[in-house]
């Protein structure tokens, strides 16, 4: 290796970064950044898959040693093997993002933004101590705020719920934190481990919206752009339920601790309901995006309360599927409000007759996340309401309700789509529009009909975190 070396560190977090820097002076056009974006984002999807960590590899007829470690003004940042499936993850979801933003229409920022905050929220899972985690959190939400908000205009109430939300969960997490690291030196103390579960289950209530915690999603939703939105929505909780894995993993009394999974499934159960209930009476498409994310979040809190090795495997079962139905139905949103399509049931009637594809993307994106069978949130759904029911009646049913609520929610829009026979169908979206949003689709029903390959991927994720089994 003649002392030659690169970090991974480097690799997926500073070259995606200096990148990210180099497309925002280039922001004025639009189409490269785009491309750039995605090309890098799926490269180092790719490199992750193949690369040896810790091993060698050949460039030009050198070879260099892989190293997972990095020290930056004297923390050290980490990314071994174990990490591989989420770096797989987070920028192949970033490449399949970026991909969709010209027919979604974004602006000319988020590509560049994008890029950055994956690389500062991979920063976030690979530093060690982990207390500097809930810092890089809050600056991915500062960099996403310039995204959120048009040029010229003011700042939404949705957008500065989100900022003061996300904001106010860093110190939590990192009292949370700290309380955790004086546990490990007086391991007794009963006291202290209720503060570190509190301070900790507050954090994450705000940062992974929990219920009371979550009236900015709809607003937010509602305020912008769809596609951006979506983004961030698939991107933060993925790595804010990975950050919490990481606590319970590392921490056996976290772990081993009755309360705080009692009160994951509190959480989960509660906003499960409360947004299929609210679904149901919903008459704004982009609302009804708000509350399919809440849901979505809470299915994952409502896995994870299992405190089981199935609870786990039915989480990371569920991630893929839950991300390309969001994926689809912002892009759907989106390029229905690129050709002035209405958003509200009430004036849905032209709706068909100008976006066939993405009207019946959305369809098929809300019913998926409700769980109708033969779609792909089918396969994890029901098994997850089976072991619910075996654990709590009472939460199984109030999950029934809730996914009940979305159903409904989902046959309204229909019903609102087909009121009154389209005349003649004109479709104006465009063949790449169309590509996308069939894409999404097939891939929604296959995995659906198919899903054990896609759960058989999705199961290296657990790999990370070994002292969960």
């Amino acid at each position: 290796a003649g002392g030659n070396a690169v970090s991974t560190v480097v690799l997926w977090i500073f070259v995606p970064f200096g990148v990210s820097i180099l497309l925002a002076l280039f922001h004025r056009f639009t189409s490269f950044t785009r491309w750039a974006a995605a090309g890098v984002a799926l490269a180092l999807s790719v490199a992750a898959a193949l690369v040896n960590f810790g091993g060698l590899i050949l460039v030009g007829g050198r070879a260099y040693e892989i190293s997972t470690s990095f020290s930056v003004l004297g923390r050290q940042l980490v990314l071994g093997s174990s990490d591989r499936f989420f770096l797989i993850l987070v920028y192949g979801l970033g490449a399949f993002w970026f991909l969709g933003a010209p027919a979604a229409g974004t602006h000319r920022l988020f590509a560049p933004l994008g890029l950055s905050i994956i690389s500062i929220l991979v920063a976030s899972l690979a530093v060690e101590p982990f207390l500097y985690a809930a810092p890089l959190v809050e600056i991915a939400v500062l960099v996403s705020i310039p995204m959120l908000v048009a040029v010229g205009k003011p700042a939404g109430q949705g957008v500065l719920r989100y900022l003061i939300f996300m904001t106010l969960g860093m110190p939590f997490m990192l009292l949370g934190g700290w309380a955790l690291n004086a546990i490990e030196l007086d391991p007794a103390s009963e006291s202290l481990l209720l503060e570190a579960m509190f301070l900790l289950g507050l954090g994450l209530a705000f940062w992974l919206a929990m219920f009371p915690f979550y009236t900015w999603v709809p607003l937010l939703t509602k305020e912008s752009h769809p596609y951006i939105a979506g983004f961030l929505f698939s991107l933060l909780p993925t790595v804010v339920f990975f950050l919490m894995l990481n606590y319970l993993d590392t921490f056996a009394f976290l772990r081993n601790s009755a309360t705080f999974f009692q009160g994951l499934r509190l959480a989960g159960t509660i906003m499960v309901a409360t947004a299929g209930i609210w679904a149901a009476f919903q008459r704004d498409l982009t609302r009804l995006f708000g509350y399919i994310v809440i849901q979505e979040t809470g299915y994952s809190l409502l896995a994870i309360s299992l405190h089981s090795q199935t609870g786990l495997e039915l989480f990371a079962a569920g991630l893929i599927p839950r991300l390309i139905a969001l994926g689809l139905f912002a892009l759907a949103l989106s390029v229905m409000q690129r050709h002035n399509v209405s958003m509200n049931f009430e004036e849905e009637k032209l709706a068909f007759q100008q976006t066939p594809i993405a009207t019946f993307a959305s369809l098929v994106a809300i019913f998926s996340i409700s769980g109708l069978p033969l779609l792909a949130g089918f396969p994890v759904r029901q098994p997850l309401l089976e072991e619910l029911g075996a654990d709590s009646v009472a939460a199984v049913t109030w999950a029934l309700i809730g996914s009940a609520g979305l159903m409904y929610g989902g046959l309204r829009y229909m019903a609102a789509l087909f009121r009154q026979a389209p005349k003649s169908i004109r479709s104006e979206e465009g063949f790449y529009q169309i590509g996308l949003l069939s894409a999404g689709i097939v891939i929604l029903v296959i995995a659906g009909v198919f899903p054990s390959p896609i759960i058989t991927i999705a199961m290296n994720i657990l790999q990370a975190f070994a002292n969960l089994f």
